[in-house]
């Protein structure tokens, strides 16, 4: 035992030490891609350092890059690792994480000498990163964002150090960029769209099939189970307490004089009748017990956990709350009432004996006046 509850600890450990979650498949996604984004980083460190080679760009950018790359992974990490994430409205953090990564390349853009040309591949892969996210509006906030921050590098450079630029070179660049951001902004955003269309599609086909498979095991009038599924949930039942040594009774309830009233009212009174009377029932029940219509006016009560002095005690109380059922459009003297037989499980007991026992029990209540409850 010692030995399992060591092993259960270790994984656990492991799991909140790992680089991806085990027990969060959210947040293991959201890591996975932020680990991808950080192949804009290491491409644009080699550049760093082949420009550095070709005597392009200074030894200390490469330091600076190094430094800066390292520390905005570690934060972002940490970030998304720790779940602080969880309380943005993006917990991917898309925009955010672009937006530096763009800041990013304003930065080498401004300390390269001459040639800048290459550092404009790392926007293509900044844009790429925003599909998992991002719609068309927020990607052309972004292409603003990144013309912007080229065109203030432009001016900058004029300004201050113009012997290392060729204006009509970086303009022409500039212009180029401003032809195809956009046309990455509507296809990323047209990207999204479909992927947030087929994560809608899987959500609504996963509601749909819950829903099927609720009306599969649910009475279509009453709402409670139908009978083939309170079946599998009595046998289910029945073995689970042959295991265990554990105790629970079975209640067969049916609706007095049923019969006169589809007569005199008609069925679609009978159909509420049955209605009110499973609601009834469903009020009373505890969340670990189960209802199932049985058939026609009879109802199946699978009460875990009960002997039959606790069976007795539910019965009487759904008996009396169906009893104290008003029906103001069938008037102040119209009344349900119900008789219950009730059997209690007996170990390597078969089901069908503890329904013929319930049963024979209902029949004797019945015999002895109705409205009122008998055990085996």
């Amino acid at each position: 035992m010692n030995s399992r509850l060591l092993n259960i600890s270790m994984m656990k450990l492991l799991s909140q030490y790992s680089l991806i979650p085990k027990d969060d498949k959210q947040q293991a996604v959201r890591i996975n891609r932020f680990l991808m984004s950080a192949i804009a980083y290491v491409i644009s460190f080699s550049l760093v350092c082949l420009s550095y080679w070709l005597g392009v760009m200074e030894s200390w950018v490469i330091v600076f890059c190094a430094i800066a790359a390292s520390t905005v992974f570690t934060v972002f990490y940490v970030w998304i690792r720790s779940g602080l994430n969880l309380k943005m409205a993006d917990p991917s953090l898309t925009i955010i994480q672009m937006v530096v990564a763009t800041i990013v390349v304003m930065f080498l853009m401004y300390t390269a000498n001459h040639i800048r040309g290459p550092f404009l591949i790392i926007y293509l892969i900044v844009f790429l990163f925003g599909i998992f996210r991002l719609n068309t509006r927020q990607f052309l906030s972004l292409t603003i964002f990144v013309l912007f921050t080229y065109g203030l590098v432009i001016y900058v450079l004029m300004e201050y150090q113009p012997q290392k630029i060729n204006l009509y070179e970086e303009m022409l660049q500039w212009m180029a960029l401003a032809s195809l951001l956009p046309f990455f902004a509507f296809l990323g955003g047209h990207i999204s769209s479909l992927r947030q269309k087929l994560r809608n599609s899987h959500t609504e086909l996963g509601e749909a099939m819950e829903k099927i498979k609720e009306m599969a095991i649910r009475d279509e009038l009453t709402g409670v189970y139908n009978r083939r599924h309170v079946m599998e949930l009595l046998d289910y039942e029945k073995n689970r307490s042959s295991r265990g040594d554990s105790i629970f009774c079975l209640a067969m309830l049916d609706i007095d004089h049923f019969k006169n009233v589809n007569d005199m009212y008609g069925h679609l009174t009978g159909d509420a009748v049955l209605w009110t009377v499973a609601t009834m029932i469903d009020k009373t029940m505890r969340n670990t017990e189960f209802c199932g219509r049985y058939g026609g006016e009879e109802f199946l009560i699978i009460l875990t956990q009960t002997d039959i002095k606790g069976a007795l005690i539910f019965a009487e109380r759904v008996r009396a709350n169906i009893e104290n059922i008003l029906f103001p459009d069938l008037g102040p003297d119209f009344k349900v009432t119900v008789t219950i037989g009730l059997s209690e499980y007996h170990i390597r007991e078969d089901v069908e004996k503890i329904i013929s026992r319930a049963d024979e029990a209902l029949y004797r209540a019945k015999k002895e006046g109705r409205n009122r409850i008998e055990s085996a």
